[in-house]
């Protein structure tokens, strides 16, 4: 299971890092970027791709471990990262493009299309009560 909730957003203007991963964060609904600590942990991520443990993930996003590991799970969830052997904490795939492609986009494709199923059944099923009348 995860949880994204998808929202179109602008991007104007200089384009830093920065901002293009608050972008990201945002348009996937992660984060309503009060500050800049979920950013910092995407980059974390994009910068280390042989991933990264708690102790690291604290220092750079400059939280406590319930908070650190609640954006941990946020991102776990989004199926944006996963936790490896030893405790590290990584992309699901090499780049951000590839885990939004490869991993995210299909997990959505397969919740969207069990949600229509559902959708056509409930369809069917008041055709069908409505035929009996």
């Amino acid at each position: 299971m995860f949880e994204i909730k998808i929202k179109e957003q602008r991007l104007t203007g200089i384009k830093t890092p920065e901002q293009l991963a608050a972008f990201v964060i945002s348009s996937l609904g992660l984060s309503e970027l009060r500050d800049d600590r979920d950013v910092r942990m995407l980059l974390a991520f994009m910068d280390h791709k042989e991933g990264l443990r708690v102790p690291e993930l604290k220092k750079i996003a400059g939280l406590g471990q319930t908070a650190t590991y609640a954006k941990i799970k946020k991102f776990v969830n989004a199926g944006l990262i996963y936790k490896g052997k030893g405790a590290i904490y990584r992309l699901k795939e090499r780049t951000l493009k590839d885990t939004l492609d490869f991993r995210v986009k299909r997990d959505i494709d397969k919740a969207l299309s069990a949600i229509i199923d559902i959708a056509a059944e409930l369809d069917a099923k008041l055709i069908n009560k409505g035929n009996k009348r």
